[in-house]
């Protein structure tokens, strides 16, 4: 600890003394404060007063307590001492310190106003050049950046920032773009693909790539040692043969016309054969951004010089996993933009907040009746207006525009009460598992457990976090999907995931699914799997086995001066094409 810090522990314990008003205070009591010595508090309480922080004066004899008088306001110095460890980018130990014992609340309060300032995209200027760099602030740890296991939409936004794909799909145009490969062929029969690779795309750690690093991470998706959730996507896949250095063929068990979707997307990127994943944290590719620091205070990309489809604009990214306002729009700022014209960006997700019931447990919510209730109950109009946050909309889909042509009539306790007594519950406590990496996810469950209380349905809430690898323990559980930029196959794969919503559901309703998801992996025609998906979804509203509640709003406030500000699928901006404008300096 710095001398400052231990002043500001002790001003903690006393933080309304003036300096008329000594506080009273033994050695011993320093001695558990400081964690140190009695020697030491003495030489720590002498450098304080050589500061002129404080004055110290010993008690004299038997029960007279030693004295402080207090000179540096307490406010002051912890203003002081924040401001240094942010500019020491400690952000960790900044966020800790906010958090002390006994710091008074609006102190906390200014001081985290300051760390949030500190995020953003800003400017730093070395000796020789200028270095963009974003600083973001996340309230969780990532979950897994492994392409084979990252499921949720900021682990698969970083993993395409770090890895690539065979080939990318544009959802403007709806069409597939030659990336790793630049250029494939397919039999009539469409069971069988095979790429052509670019030449000397580079890795990372320096190699260039080659088709057996295509056939060990296709392979290793589908292999049932790695247990890969996504495995069931590549199962179908009968062999894989990399006839030559640059061209690799892979044949189907049946035919798939849907299977170029499989290939963009980001659980099918690209690992090196030769530095595999063993901790998560070996996180090696061919993509834009390499990763030069992960730990579980800070994930830091820096941009890949190498990249075969041109350098980032944005020369760094830092991800701090530290606690901060949960109502706080999110900012790209820039230091010195504050009288800059700023501009704002609004956008919905495809995808939803949705409660989904766990019919691997026994209970009333096999019971339609039940679930029509529970159905009554949830008001989305109203969840959203007395929430607030980042509740964008109210859903009856994935998709924001078919949400948008439902209608959401009030709720009503009375029918919910009628259907309630037509149905097999009999007053059991239910449990509600809901997700807690914030204290919005408490209180939406709060919110529903006490609209469900008015019915007359108890539930015991539970939390659980996106690091569980299971979440059967409960009747109900509150989840949340985004679709990536292929909207079809993100559906596809939300409805075979292992950590998705099938894992709840009865043999009987899996069938139904699957025959619907036969129909769609065999249709070459877009529309006509958008029927399907249709038809899909109405299968989950008329038997109540998913309940949408909204779609959440993604928000940015940014200065003009930022360029590049485009939201992707996954409610994030891509780094790559972010970059600041230099003003030109106005001569007369």
């Amino acid at each position: 600890m710095e001398i400052l810090d231990y002043y500001i522990t002790l001003h903690l314990q006393h933080p309304e003394r003036k300096d008329d008003q000594p506080a009273e205070v033994t050695v011993s009591q320093l001695e558990s404060l400081f964690y140190c010595t009695k020697r030491n508090v003495n030489l720590l309480l002498k450098r304080m007063g050589e500061e002129r922080w404080l004055t110290w004066v010993p008690g004299k004899g038997r029960g007279n307590r030693s004295k402080v008088h207090f000179h540096y306001d307490l406010e002051e110095a912890a203003e002081a001492y924040f401001s240094k460890l942010l500019a020491k980018n400690q952000i960790a130990e900044a966020a800790e310190f906010i958090k002390r014992p006994l710091m008074p609340e609006h102190l906390a309060q200014k001081l985290q106003m300051q760390m949030q300032n500190n995020f953003g995209l800003q400017v730093k200027q070395t000796v020789s050049s200028s270095v963009d760099l974003l600083k973001i602030p996340m309230r969780r740890p990532l979950a897994a950046l492994d392409p084979a296991f990252s499921y949720t939409a900021a682990e698969a936004h970083f993993v395409r920032q770090i890895f690539d794909t065979l080939i990318n799909y544009n959802s403007v145009t709806e069409t597939f773009e030659p990336h790793l490969a630049h250029h494939w062929e397919v039999n009539s029969e469409y069971t069988e693909w095979t790429f052509f690779l670019r030449k000397s795309v580079r890795f990372h750690h320096g190699r260039n790539l080659n088709s057996q690093d295509v056939k060990y991470s296709l392979e290793r998706l589908k292999d049932p040692d790695v247990q890969s959730p996504f495995r069931h996507l590549f199962s179908e896949l009968q062999s894989i043969e990399a006839f030559h250095e640059y061209g690799i063929t892979m044949r189907l068990k049946r035919p798939n016309v849907f299977f170029l979707h499989y290939l963009s997307s980001f659980n099918a990127a690209i690992l090196p054969q030769d530095v595999p994943i063993t901790t998560g944290r070996e996180l090696i590719g061919t993509g834009p951004f390499n990763v030069t620091e992960y730990n579980d205070r800070v994930f830091v990309l820096e941009a890949f010089d190498n990249h075969f489809n041109g350098r980032p604009l944005l020369d760094r990214v830092e991800l701090w996993f530290v606690e901060l306002n949960p109502d706080r729009i999110v900012d790209y700022e820039l230091p010195g933009s504050g009288t800059t014209k700023n501009r704002h960006m609004k956008v919905n997700n495809t995808g939803s907040r949705y409660l989904v019931f766990n019919f691997q447990r026994e209970g009333p919510h096999h019971d339609l009746y039940f679930r029509q209730a529970i159905a009554e109950l949830i008001d989305p109009n109203q969840l959203i207006s007395e929430l607030g946050g980042r509740r964008g909309s109210p859903a009856s889909s994935l998709w924001p525009e078919r949400s948008e042509r439902s209608s959401f009539p009030p709720s009503s306790i009375t029918r919910a009460r009628s259907l309630l007594k037509k149905s097999s519950y009999n007053g059991e406590v239910l449990t509600f598992k809901y997700l807690d990496y914030t204290s919005e996810g408490l209180r939406e469950a709060e919110w529903i457990q006490n609209r469900f209380r008015e019915a007359g349905i108890y539930l015991n809430l539970s939390p659980y976090s996106l690091l569980d690898t299971e979440q059967h323990d409960g009747e109900m559980i509150s989840k949340g999907e985004v679709l990536e930029r292929d909207a079809q196959y993100g559906f596809l794969s939300f409805l075979k995931g292992e950590r998705s919503m099938r894992s709840l559901l009865t043999q009987q309703q899996i069938e139904v699914l699957d025959r619907y998801l036969g129909e769609f992996l065999q249709e070459e025609d877009y529309e006509k799997r958008e029927e399907i998906i249709d038809s899909i979804e109405t299968y989950f509203y008329e038997q109540k086995i998913l309940l949408h509640l909204y779609h959440i709003a993604k928000e940015w406030n940014y200065p003009a001066l930022l360029k590049g500000v485009r939201l992707n699928d996954f409610g994030w901006t891509d780094f790559r094409k972010l970059w600041v404008k230099p003003e030109i300096s106005k001569t007369k």
